[in-house]
């Protein structure tokens, strides 16, 4: 797939923003869900437009230094940003990886648990030559986890399963119902901020919730 055939699926604009681009994918997400569509033909609809948002999604940073590069004039150059937002001095940023996972709204197993293998491996890649501090196996929490309140909204679940792929420990999908909502929580303390957040953060259309319960904050949605 390409970033041509990725817009015309979406259906948006060449010089669409990343927004707009949520916007549509989450559109279709909810007209297209398997759920509601039971033909297989709806359902391979579903996994493309799935796999079109993470294409574009993936490339944006890509986007970003082309257009940069290309607005540069002269002989002067251009010092491209570092890949996954890597820090100049090459530390690698483990502990934050949910950033750059967040927008990876995907209800498929297989494509999620191969997204994260690809992660680590791209960004070993790209940060460090050498292939060290890899950290495919573990995300980093920090070492002080908050006391969280982790609730699913019945009325905006629907059943995407992405919730259970990122935090299984947390969230459970009852795969034999045929209605929504589907998604529940099983243990508030079955994984560790970071798993949490990014499990609230690529639902598409943020059925969950997080509080601090200490503090009252409120992490998300925002």
């Amino acid at each position: 797939m390409d970033r041509r055939e990725a817009l015309m699926i979406l259906k948006v604009k060449q010089d669409s923003s990343q927004e707009e681009i949520k916007t549509s994918y989450r559109k279709m997400v909810l007209e297209l869900h398997p759920d509601k569509n039971k033909e297989n033909y709806e359902d391979t609809k579903f996994k493309k437009i799935t796999e079109a948002y993470n294409f574009l999604k993936k490339n944006e940073v890509d986007k970003t230094i082309h257009h940069q590069t290309k607005k540069n004039s002269g002989n002067q150059r251009v010092k491209p940003k570092p890949q996954w937002g890597a820090p100049n001095d090459g530390n690698i940023p483990e502990q934050d990886w949910s950033k750059y996972t967040r927008g990876f709204e995907e209800g498929d197993p297989a494509f999620w648990k191969e997204y994260e293998r690809k992660f680590w491996e791209d960004y070993n890649a790209r940060v460090r030559a050498d292939g060290k501090n890899g950290e495919y196996e573990k995300a980093r929490e920090p070492d002080q986890q908050p006391d969280l309140r982790v609730d699913v909204d019945k009325s905006l679940c629907i059943g995407c399963c992405s919730c259970e792929i990122i935090a299984p420990g947390v969230f459970e999908i009852d795969k034999n119902s045929r209605t929504n909502p589907k998604s529940k929580v099983i243990n508030q303390k079955g994984a560790g901020v970071n798993k949490i957040m990014n499990a609230a953060q690529t639902c598409p259309t943020k059925a969950i919730s997080v509080e601090n319960i200490r503090t009252k904050e409120k992490l998300f949605p925002y």
